[in-house]
Order: C-alpha cells, then sequence, then structure tokens
C-alpha cells in the first residue's frame, strides 16, 4: 500500500502503479535502503504555478463593485507581482514557506497608497487563478480568472481596490 500526505490529508492507494488524476501535486519517492527498511521518501518538485504567468480575473468586492483586473507574476521582477488596478508592484511569495509553487500569498509594500494582502491559488493546470485578499480598511475581494498571453492596458485613473465612499487615498 502506498501512503502519503497532502495539505494534511492521509492518502492511501492499493494500486501502487496508478495515482488518481485529480492529484494536484507531483509526489515521487526516492528510497534509500540499509537493509532494514525504508529510511528516506523526498518529494519532487512542484511545477511553476502562477510564476512568470499573467492572469485576467474578475474581482467582486465587499462593497458591491465587480471589476476585471490582469495580476502580472514576476513582473518587473522576480517575487513582483504587478495588479494593474492596484498600481505599484507587490511582493509575493509562493505558499507553505515557498515550497508550494501553485499557492501564493502577496502584500502591499511600506509607504504604498493602499496596504493589502491577496493570497490564492492556481489551479486547473495553472490556467485558472482563485483567491481573495483583504484591505486596510477591512475591505473583502475575491477573483478568480484564466492566464493569457496579454491582458487589455487602460487602468482606470481610480483605484478599483478602494471603497471611493468610506476610504481615502493616504
Amino acid at each position: 500500500m502506498l501512503s502519503f500526505t497532502i495539505e494534511g490529508r492521509e492518502n492511501y492507494y492499493e494500486d501502487k502503479q496508478t495515482v488518481p488524476r485529480e492529484s494536484s501535486v507531483a509526489v515521487g519517492l526516492a528510497f534509500v535502503s540499509n537493509g532494514a527498511g525504508l529510511l528516506h521518501a523526498q518529494r519532487q518538485a512542484a511545477p511553476a504555478g502562477p510564476s512568470n504567468t499573467i492572469y485576467q480575473v474578475t474581482v467582486v468586492s465587499s462593497f458591491g463593485t465587480t471589476f476585471t483586473d490582469c495580476f502580472r507574476f514576476d513582473t518587473p521582477g522576480m517575487g513582483d507581482l504587478t495588479i494593474d488596478g492596484l498600481g505599484p508592484a507587490i511582493t509575493y511569495r509562493h505558499g507553505q514557506l515557498d515550497s508550494n509553487s501553485e499557492r501564493f500569498k502577496a502584500v502591499s509594500r511600506f509607504g504604498q497608497p493602499l496596504s493589502i494582502m491577496f493570497f490564492g491559488e492556481a489551479v486547473d493546470a495553472l490556467n485558472r487563478l482563485n483567491g481573495e485578499a483583504v484591505s486596510e480598511f477591512g475591505d473583502t475581494f475575491v477573483f478568480s480568472g484564466t492566464s493569457t498571453v496579454a491582458c487589455p492596458t487602460g487602468a482606470s485613473p481610480l483605484n478599483p481596490y478602494l471603497n471611493q465612499s468610506t476610504s481615502a487615498p493616504r
């Protein structure tokens, strides 16, 4: 029987030759034996996740707006996430201490016009991005979209992540 843990859930498979297609993490085992049995198992590197990818997403806010935005991972540089409607690039890292490349966390940098934190996950063979965000004002957001080669340009002069009726830029 093959046993391994993904995201805190233990999985068992009687047939050691196949792992269900639904598994989103590539698992590989490297065995080292001293004759007394199994000593070591190691996970293979996961796919690249949202790195170096552009996603066009639909964002829904807790204050009743819906808008389209563009998330550009590793733009202008590695570890930068440029969100067109937000303005300057923010910092992102992969999940689980930068080891789960399908998931990400991002936060605005000190001195930027809005303090906001995003987290999400690339799914469906990394072609779809789903996630959530929360701003310093307690406004929340959900987003979902697909990878694209390019997003339309034409950012609004108003930041769609600011609730214009209750918050003002610093």
